[in-house]
């Protein structure tokens, strides 16, 4: 079992510039990772960790999801989800099928601190296959986090 960052160029903790007088605007990112190309291009071992995007600090991931470009190869399942918290909570062993993954029920996951969505092999290595890995992220970082009301106000 071995992690392999292939999050891809990217600026770590960067978000959208859309924020004007407070308002946030959901986002979309995705990363698509060729299977064959990891690990010297002899794929993954089953229980390998693919961090997939970099998901910055303070940010609501509102939903994830897979679509498999290319067919993995064996009997290879996959979830998705935060490695270092709730490996599936986004897809939960989806069978390699090409097409979009099926969604867990679960969505609205707020990560307080920097961390990466990743792709966990499950059952099977795989030499082959394109995964493309998807998020609609949104900023909840504090715009203004002073305090302004007085001590009396607090009192009232």
């Amino acid at each position: 079992m071995a992690t392999y960052d292939v999050t891809g160029p990217s600026a770590a903790g960067a978000r959208p510039s859309r924020f004007s007088a407070g308002i946030r605007t959901p986002y979309l990112v995705e990363n698509v990772i060729d299977i064959a190309a990891i690990n010297s291009d002899a794929g993954t071992a089953t229980g390998d960790v693919l961090q997939a995007l970099d998901i910055p600090a303070e940010t609501l991931i509102m939903q994830a999801g897979m679509e498999i470009l290319t067919q993995l190869s064996n009997s290879v399942t996959v979830d998705l989800g935060i490695t270092g918290g709730d490996v599936d909570n986004f897809v939960d062993g989806d069978a390699k099928e090409v097409g979009y993954s099926v969604l867990t029920a679960t969505a609205n996951l707020v990560v307080a601190s920097a961390d990466t969505l990743d792709v966990l092999m499950l059952s099977a290595a795989s030499s082959a296959g394109k995964i493309r890995v998807w998020a609609v992220l949104c900023d909840v970082s504090g715009v203004d986090e002073t305090d302004r009301n007085t001590a009396a106000q607090h009192d009232g």
